[in-house]
């Protein structure tokens, strides 16, 4: 491995030393554009099931468990919400970013109505007043 000085560290008391940057790390993973149809399938159906595929053995998928307990956490203030995640899980619901998939595509292959978790957020004041602030920050505001 060839490492090259990418500036020098004076001591007052001792000798300058090299400072030396490691080299960044290959990407595991090709570029999309290079991978084979057969991958790209593959891929695309490892997707799907990731997104849609229940770990309960029940109908409802974890995506859309993971996005319930998001707003119960909301709802119940936890400290522990990741509200970065929080907003970014709300702006997929309604639909201002897809995400890999989208949120109404989720919902129609798992055959559960999208306007639930929505409904849960408009009637409920915080997640309204939260659903309000990703709405402004996608959209801006004309104030």
């Amino acid at each position: 491995m060839e490492t090259t000085a990418a500036g020098w560290q004076l001591d007052f008391f001792g000798e300058a030393a090299a400072i030396v940057v490691p080299p960044p790390k290959v990407d595991p993973l090709p570029d999309p554009s290079l991978w084979s149809e057969s991958v790209r399938e593959l891929m695309i159906d490892a997707l799907i099931s990731l997104a849609c595929d229940s770990r309960r053995g029940d109908n409802m998928p974890e995506s859309l468990v993971d996005c319930a307990d998001l707003l119960r956490d909301r709802i119940r203030n936890k400290a522990s919400l990741d509200l970065e995640d929080y907003s970014m899980t709300i702006g997929w619901i309604f639909g201002y970013w897809d995400g890999a998939l989208p949120y109404t595509y989720v919902c129609a292959v798992c055959g559960v109505s999208p306007e639930v978790l929505q409904d849960v957020i408009l009637n409920h004041a915080r997640l309204k007043a939260d659903l309000d602030e990703v709405r402004r920050q996608c959209c801006g505001s004309l104030l």
